[in-house]
């Protein structure tokens, strides 16, 4: 992975994002960020699946930290943000015991 490359994965927005920290000497970011991207992709997939696109937008984007471990950054717009938190606070308050599943 050279400083060059960019997140292919870019979105509707045509935005891409790689990175993270500065990079270290001797420090290897491509397997993380890899794995970071794999994990966000898969974010993504369920963020579109809840509605988050458009105005309401939500990504998850990859990057690393100083040290080179992988992380999974969230973006959005505050409409965005807003109706993530309504589903989280939907999913938070549903009965323990309503498993959705019948039997």
């Amino acid at each position: 992975m050279s400083d060059g490359e960019s997140d292919e994965d870019s979105g509707e927005d045509g935005e891409t994002f790689l990175g993270g920290g500065p990079k270290l000497e001797g420090v290897n970011y491509e397997v993380p960020w890899l794995e970071a991207r794999a994990a966000a992709v898969d974010l993504n997939t369920v963020l579109a699946a809840l509605g988050l696109q458009g105005v309401d937008l939500v990504r998850a984007q990859a990057g690393w930290s100083d040290d080179g471990q992988g992380v999974v950054f969230l973006k959005g717009t505050p409409s965005g943000a807003r109706k993530l938190r309504a589903v989280l606070d939907r999913m938070t308050a549903r009965d323990p015991d309503d498993s959705g599943g019948g039997v």
